[in-house]
């Protein structure tokens, strides 16, 4: 899929991790500091992720669909918001779409706890994301999976804007919104 998309762009820059028996490699892992090292004005992002992008593209029978994270859970809430009539439904993905993991569980619980206009507090999760999934990032593979992206993966509400996601067909397009 990301190969054949890919062709269909000018200037495309593939990030994600590399997928068994694919014939063509990633220019970056799915890392947010990796990215820090590469030219992204003017190119097309061309991301994969397993757990994410199933979900996308597997909401068929929802009108909208929103990608989120800690980093950007507060402008989820506030963008959702205006659609107060609505049913709103939060499903954390989890790893690789099969296992629940807490940072997706976190997600959906500050999505609420904003929705319901309460603050979260994600201090008191910190030690077990480090000592779980986080554990990756303070590991030997540094290549992939830098120190400095836990940090940046637990930067709740860094950014002020909500994600929607396109579906077309077998693959989603994203969308500042």
């Amino acid at each position: 899929m990301a190969a054949r998309l890919a062709r269909e762009v000018a200037a495309p820059l593939l990030v994600g991790k590399a997928e068994i028996g694919a014939d063509f490699a990633y220019e970056i892992p799915n890392s947010p500091t990796r990215t820090l090292e590469v030219t992204v004005a003017g190119r097309t992002v061309i991301h994969r992720t397993q757990a994410g992008a199933m979900g996308v593209v597997q909401a068929v029978e929802t009108e909208l669909v929103l990608a989120a994270s800690l980093v950007n859970a507060a402008a989820t809430a506030r963008y959702l918001w205006r659609f107060p009539d609505s049913a709103i439904t939060l499903v954390p993905m989890g790893h690789e779409a099969i296992t629940p993991s807490l940072e997706d569980d976190l997600c959906r619980r500050a999505i609420a706890s904003h929705l319901q206009g309460r603050p979260f507090d994600l201090a008191p999760f910190i030690p077990a994301l480090r000592d779980g999934s986080g554990r990756y990032f303070f590991g030997d593979d540094q290549r992939q999976y830098p120190r400095e992206d836990f940090e940046r993966c637990i930067a709740c509400d860094r950014f002020d804007f909500a994600i929607r996601a396109e579906r077309h067909g077998d693959y989603a397009r994203l969308v500042r919104c």
